[in-house]
């Protein structure tokens, strides 16, 4: 092979592999899980954050997790539903949490045809709830989205991977798809 040739394949090679984002396991998912929504009366008392990883193997959901700097023990964690990434919902799987301001939760469930579709759809999220947060809005949330490439600082995200909304909360983008 001529010294040109192995050069062109070369660059298709390394393009290939930097275009492609690199790919999840299947059923993988996780979240950072940050303060839920703060005004000047909770911003002393919602405090902290964590990450949780998840995996979806047939029906079977596996989810692990840590928090830390919660402003008061935690009391509580739920696997909640809500209508779409962003949106709060109610609670449908209760997790094993430390009843401390750094812990961790977790749990095991068999998850029926509507919570795994609520899943890959990305209405799923984790809440913390603690003694110094104001429950039922928790402590701590994130939304269980699958495993991703993650950005740097100022790197834009494109594209609908990142948050997998339904057809539905698309209109508003005049039908275009990235």
């Amino acid at each position: 092979m001529s010294g040109l040739i192995k050069l062109a394949v070369s660059c298709q090679l390394v393009f290939a592999a930097w275009a492609l984002p690199a790919a999840a396991a299947p059923g993988s998912y996780e979240t950072v899980l940050g303060p839920t929504p703060v005004n000047h009366t909770t911003r002393a008392t919602l405090t902290g954050e964590g990450a949780v990883i998840a995996t979806l193997d047939g029906s079977t959901l596996k989810i692990s997790g840590a928090f830390q700097g919660l402003s008061g023990p935690a009391t509580d964690a739920h696997v909640m539903m809500g209508e779409a990434i962003g949106i709060p919902g109610n609670p449908i799987l209760d997790l094993a949490a430390s009843t401390a301001t750094n812990g961790t939760i977790n749990g095991t469930f068999r998850l029926t045809r509507v919570q795994a579709a609520a899943l890959r759809a990305g209405r799923l999220y984790i809440q913390v709830n603690s003694q110094a947060g104001p429950a039922p809005g928790g402590n701590l949330w994130g939304w269980l989205l699958p495993e991703h490439v993650k950005a740097g600082q100022g790197e834009p995200l494109m594209g609908d991977w990142f948050l997998p909304q339904g057809e539905g909360l698309r209109a508003g983008r005049s039908g275009s798809k990235s």
